[in-house]
């Protein structure tokens, strides 16, 4: 059987019948209008028997969905507590993090700082232990030199006069001890005290009181000492005078009665009771233990 189709003409030509293109298409939507109604029919038959499939579900399956659904509520809280908590250690661990990296800058400073001043301290130690080795030195050399100058002292002391004796005389009392054993630095001041104490007196002329015995008598008597060299002496009336001279036993004194005028006046002018002048005084022989010429 063959069929036509003539776009032109509202029919179609079927088996050698014409017919109506407007029949054929009410046809058509019967068709589809069937179709529909079935599929209907169908979709509210599987409805119907998945209502009636649920309601013979037991109990106890739904109990156990909700008990899951339960326990997937509180999965899902305890997952954002604990990204919460996270949230928070994470920003204390970066605060944490941060101190701890300044801490350790300050560590690393602090260990620069403390090898930088270990080597300068190391520095000074060696120097000071080459001082230390110098200064032994320095020390042993010293203690050698005391060691002379107090037996030089010591001959010396026979003819310090007795003023120069009364401004050093605790230094001359422990020099003449020879205590060895005593400090260096005791000993070192006790020489350097008669030291000075010798060469001021022989820089200088010095007036000095005295007691002598003359004719058997206790008689006061004014003595001028020019230096270590000589020394005149004269007592209250002019009566006694005499010159004096050191030696290796002490001072030697004797008598010059004709000097007695000399001697007081060289004695005024030297305490300024009189007027400045020149004294004529004549200096002992010590080679024949005569009077030299002034």
């Amino acid at each position: 059987m063959g069929a036509a189709f003539y776009s032109a003409k509202p029919f179609w030509k079927i088996g050698g019948e014409q017919i109506s293109v407007f029949s054929v298409l009410d046809m058509k939507w019967v068709l589809i209008v069937l179709c529909c109604g079935l599929s209907l029919a169908r979709l509210k038959g599987q409805e119907a028997a998945d209502v009636a499939g649920a309601e013979t579900l037991p109990k106890a399956n739904a109990n156990a969905v909700q008990s899951a659904l339960k326990q997937w509520v509180l999965t899902k809280q305890l997952i954002s507590q604990e990204q919460a908590d996270w949230a928070v250690k994470k920003e204390s661990l970066a605060d944490l993090n941060v101190v701890r990296k300044r801490e350790t800058q300050q560590l690393a400073e602090f260990k620069k700082a403390a090898t930088s001043r270990i080597a300068e301290i190391d520095e000074k130690r060696k120097k000071f232990s080459q001082e230390e080795t110098s200064l032994k030195s320095w020390r042993r050399e010293l203690k050698k030199q005391i060691l002379v100058f107090e037996g030089e002292l010591k001959n010396l002391l026979p003819l310090f006069p007795t003023p120069l004796k009364a401004k050093v005389q605790e230094a001359i009392d422990r020099l003449q001890g020879g205590d060895s054993d005593r400090p260096l630095q005791e000993r070192t001041r006790d020489v350097l005290l008669v030291m000075q104490a010798y060469l001021n007196f022989q820089s200088v002329i010095t007036l000095d009181a005295d007691l002598r015995t003359m004719e058997g008598q206790q008689r006061e008597v004014d003595v001028l000492y020019m230096g270590m060299t000589q020394a005149w002496y004269v007592d209250q009336t002019g009566k006694y005078s005499g010159v004096g001279t050191p030696s290796a036993k002490g001072w030697v004194w004797k008598e010059v009665p004709e000097l007695a005028v000399a001697i007081r006046q060289a004695i005024e002018v030297q305490s300024r009771q009189a007027t400045p002048t020149f004294v004529r005084l004549p200096f002992m022989n010590s080679a024949g233990g005569g009077l030299g010429q002034p």
